[in-house]
């Protein structure tokens, strides 16, 4: 499992992201096909069976099961069960009197609501499914637990059953974990609890879902080293002094926030450096760069501007 590149992760047919809720992971899903479309790929950013889909407030428009498209070249979908379910039980039996009743029998549709791994197979095949007919589909996958859940399903399926229907769909789906036309991306934050769940759900992908590719980890909020030598040694002058004035004592507070805040990323980059090689892309702290009143969609844009500076760095 090598080093893989910013601009072989953009150019992925397959980006599935996950990583602790409350990182920016949709954020980063719509960054990355809001810039893929703008380069002409037509591209669709998927939703997994989600209650409350999350791009409504990104794209102003509600996704569905069937893809909308939402600006040139980029759709946007919410793959729910029952829908899913439907299509699967067609292309899989391709006879419509008995996927009626199958659809129409209450008992049939409760073992299958129940049955373990049956949801997770279903999903994944109409994602593998999309991802035959897009230049690039980005999967915005539920938060670090949940993924996993999903994703070590299909190596499960191939350990339980020896042929079947769901058997083949799961080794389809394995293949095209493996395929170095499908990524990982993992979006975390430089705090000490969150960089420990990103290491443990790649430990966790390692051992349970080996097919992938090491993947890429996003460090979301990034503080880079912002203050002079000059104003280090002015905040440490203020600091000695016995009863600094209240503006000195605001001056004091903000330098060792930004400190605190600049050591935290130093120390999140060396861990994940040291378990992942190259492969964490540094995202700045967007509101120093115009702050969040434009919107959801402000702040997609300036994910999008960064994930371009950062290609161009590789």
């Amino acid at each position: 499992m090598g080093f893989v590149s910013l601009a072989k992760l953009l150019s992925s047919r397959l980006i599935m992201v996950t990583g602790k809720g409350g990182t920016g992971k949709t954020s980063l899903s719509a960054s990355i096909g809001s810039l893929s479309a703008s380069r002409g790929r037509r591209t669709l950013i998927v939703e997994v069976d989600n209650f409350h889909p999350s791009l409504t407030r990104l794209f102003n428009k509600n996704p569905s099961y069937d893809p909308v498209m939402v600006a040139p070249n980029l759709g946007i979908c919410n793959i729910t069960w029952h829908e899913a379910l439907v299509e699967w039980l067609h292309r899989t039996i391709h006879v419509q009197r008995i996927t009626k009743l199958i659809l129409n029998n209450r008992i049939a549709m409760v073992f299958l609501d129940a049955t373990p791994g049956a949801r997770e197979i279903v999903i994944l095949s109409k994602i593998v499914h999309l991802a035959e007919s897009w230049d690039q589909v980005i999967v915005d996958l539920p938060a670090s637990g949940h993924a996993l859940g999903i994703l070590r399903v299909p190596r499960t399926a191939t350990r339980l059953m020896r042929t079947g229907p769901v058997r083949e769909r799961a080794e389809q789906m394995l293949e095209v974990f493996q395929r170095p036309d499908t990524s990982l991306v993992i979006i975390g934050l430089p705090e000490e609890m969150v960089v420990n769940e990103t290491l443990e759900l790649w430990e966790k992908l390692q051992a349970e879902v080996p097919e992938f590719q090491q993947p890429t980890v996003v460090l979301n909020r990034a503080a880079q080293p912002s203050l002079t030598e000059d104003e280090i040694s002015l905040l440490q002058r203020l600091s000695d002094q016995e009863n600094p004035s209240a503006a000195a004592k605001e001056l004091i507070q903000a330098g060792r926030w930004e400190g605190e805040l600049e050591q935290a990323t130093a120390d999140a980059i060396t861990r994940l450096e040291a378990a992942l090689g190259e492969n964490v892309v540094l995202f700045p702290r967007l509101g120093a760069l115009g702050g969040f009143a434009g919107g959801a969609d402000k702040v997609v844009q300036q994910m999008s501007a960064a994930l371009v500076r950062q290609e161009l760095r590789k």
